[in-house]
């Protein structure tokens, strides 16, 4: 029949949306003093185009903090309310430091002007209070990170993680609502040239790394270092480096090999591709279609089957 799926489209379709991730990698070999100006213009533009939901219902004199340190763990606000936490981890002399406050004018700005230096992680956490009093879902969670080990420390990563359910039992997120992350990625790494970056909504099940690397067992620091020659994975929306737009033949031949609806250069030599005009449509032969033209790209290792179906990849080696 018409509308039979192979098996191998089966495993690049999901039930449903559980939601998106966006993600953009920096490598900044003159040290911290490039970091701040991206991070904060990241928390800012993904607060003010992501977060409107939280943040139109977040009192305007902030959150009380004494609830994070309530040795009970009793709720943070009644359920249903909205909330957000703000993370920071740096690293000390001997040890990690960690600093956790909730959301108040005063404290967003405390927390935006310690991003000059982001040491390890920093998390803003936009959520709805579950029946618990504590954070559930939708959520939005904005991050960037660095590698801790002194000779990772040119490597910047941001993202930005938006939940709404539960794979399955969640209606697929409205295609508008994927369209604003689409335009905020593309003006971010306008503004900020980065070499790789995504929009999927099939990371759920991969922590901070991609579905490829899940599948792989390796990590952003193995990965990373190859961003010149390699993606660390594959989506509805990829960027790419320089470096990978040549190996891949140059930007026209990214666009006649007929596996993107969109794909543009960058002034920094990268690309950001688009494999179909709606992310609802990323899924089976458009999948397959990304997969081949990137090829050249990928590891040269077939990925193991995710048992739960959760990403869309193809579970076989690239053909080169």
């Amino acid at each position: 029949m018409a509308d039979e799926m192979s098996a191998a489209d089966e495993a690049t379709r999901l039930k449903s949306a559980r939601g998106f991730r966006a993600e953009l990698d920096y490598l900044l070999p003159e040290g911290s003093a490039e970091v701040g100006p991206r991070v904060v213009d990241w928390f800012t533009m993904a607060a003010e185009r992501l977060a409107g939901e939280f943040v139109a219902e977040l009192p305007a004199k902030g959150l009380a903090s004494k609830a994070l340190r309530d040795p009970a763990g009793g709720p943070f606000g009644p359920v249903g309310s909205r909330w957000c936490s703000l993370l920071v981890i740096g690293q000390g002399e001997r040890r990690l430091s960690k600093s956790l406050r909730a959301w108040s004018p005063k404290n967003w700005e405390r927390f935006l002007s310690q991003a000059t230096d982001v040491s390890v992680e920093m998390s803003a956490k936009f959520s709805t209070l579950n029946r618990f009093g504590h954070a559930g879902v939708p959520s939005l969670t904005i991050s960037a990170y660095r590698q801790r080990p002194p000779e990772a420390r040119q490597w910047l990563r941001v993202d930005a993680t938006y939940t709404v359910g539960t794979l399955g039992e969640t209606d697929p997120i409205p295609d508008e609502v994927s369209e604003s992350w689409r335009e905020f990625l593309l003006t971010q790494v306008e503004r900020w040239p980065a070499v790789f970056g995504f929009l999927a909504d099939d990371t759920s099940g991969a922590g901070t790394r991609t579905p490829l690397e899940a599948s792989r067992a390796t990590f952003p620091e193995d990965t990373l270092p190859l961003s010149d020659s390699q993606v660390r994975g594959y989506s509805w929306l990829t960027v790419t480096s320089a470096g990978v737009l040549q190996r891949l033949g140059g930007i026209n031949a990214v666009r006649t090999s007929g596996a993107f609806a969109n794909a543009v250069e960058l002034p920094s030599g990268g690309a950001v591709l688009q494999a179909t005009p709606r992310l609802s449509e990323y899924e089976g032969q458009a999948v397959r279609r990304v997969f081949d033209a990137l090829a050249p790209v990928l590891p040269t290792d077939a990925p193991w089957p995710d048992a739960f179906n959760r990403f869309k990849l193809i579970y076989e080696a690239p053909r080169r």
